[in-house]
């Protein structure tokens, strides 16, 4: 009889020890895509379903601006500087490492993922309106 009140205890005081001081924080990947404020990643190539890399000259590569406030902003290089674009909406699903941006009538939904600090690929889900993967680098630093 004392055996199994102490075999009670033990497994009681193992869950408890095992769950009950653990804290557990989501992961939230916003800080990855706008640096606490804002910042301008770079379309470096895109891939399209078939496997075809497409790689524009520099003056027309996609430029998309993540904002902290939740917006985003499209546009490409040379219509950068005058404003022009696309301004949209910036959801995350930080638990599937899914990200959707909405434009008027676009829906670009993706699962995302960081290869190093320099390097963001999206990956387009299923029933998304752009099919396209895209590789995301850092606006690169001019000398």
């Amino acid at each position: 009889m004392k055996k199994s009140y102490f075999f009670n205890f033990l497994i009681v005081f193992l869950f408890a020890s095992c769950t009950g001081s653990i804290r557990t924080d989501k992961v939230d990947f916003t800080q990855g895509f706008t640096d606490g404020n804002s910042k301008v990643w770079m379309v470096e190539k895109t891939i399209s379903p078939d496997g075809a890399v497409t790689i524009k000259q520099p003056l027309q590569q996609e430029v998309i601006v993540f904002y902290q406030s939740g917006t985003c902003f499209l546009t490409n290089l040379k219509k950068l500087a005058s404003g022009k674009g696309q301004y949209g909406k910036l959801e995350f699903d930080h638990e599937n490492q899914y990200v959707t941006l909405r434009f008027p009538g676009e829906k670009r939904e993706f699962q995302f993922e960081f290869m190093d600090e320099n390097k963001l690929v999206l990956f387009p889900l299923e029933g998304s309106d752009y099919t396209n993967a895209m590789e995301l680098i850092p606006f690169p630093e001019l000398n």
